[in-house]
């Protein structure tokens, strides 16, 4: 693990190589975890070299907070060269990203180990 940081989100790197950052979401998001949503984020997308992964597995709740804070980091990770995936959204963020259509632009898996897979298998020629 690469942060002790405590919830709402912690950053890893899966076993293997990759250059990929995962940010692990725990809990309820909402405006005030704002700030060390954005700060985790940031630091994902200095420390990975070909993809983050937003791991949703542990996220009990999330508002607009984390909706405006992954445009953010989709925005952040397409001007780095990077890609961007969630890996097991809940219901209730998948029909967040539906209504407001950010949905296009967060691929998601329903687990992070396929997540991984995905991303294993777009870099393999």
């Amino acid at each position: 693990m690469l942060d002790p940081a405590p919830a709402p989100v912690s950053l890893d790197r899966p076993a293997g190589p990759g250059g990929v950052v995962v940010c692990r979401l725990a809990g309820e998001i909402d405006i005030d975890d704002r700030p060390a949503v954005i700060s985790a984020f940031a630091r994902a997308v200095d420390r990975a070299t070909s993809a983050v992964v937003v791991d949703c597995e542990r996220l009990a709740f999330c508002d607009s907070t984390l909706l405006n804070a992954l445009i953010g980091l989709r925005r952040d990770t397409a001007a780095s060269g990077l890609s961007l995936v969630l890996a097991a959204p809940s219901p209730q963020l998948l029909r967040l990203l539906e209504l407001t259509g950010a949905a296009s632009l967060l691929p998601a898996h329903p687990t992070l180990g396929r997540a991984l897979d995905r991303l294993r298998a777009d870099r393999t020629p």
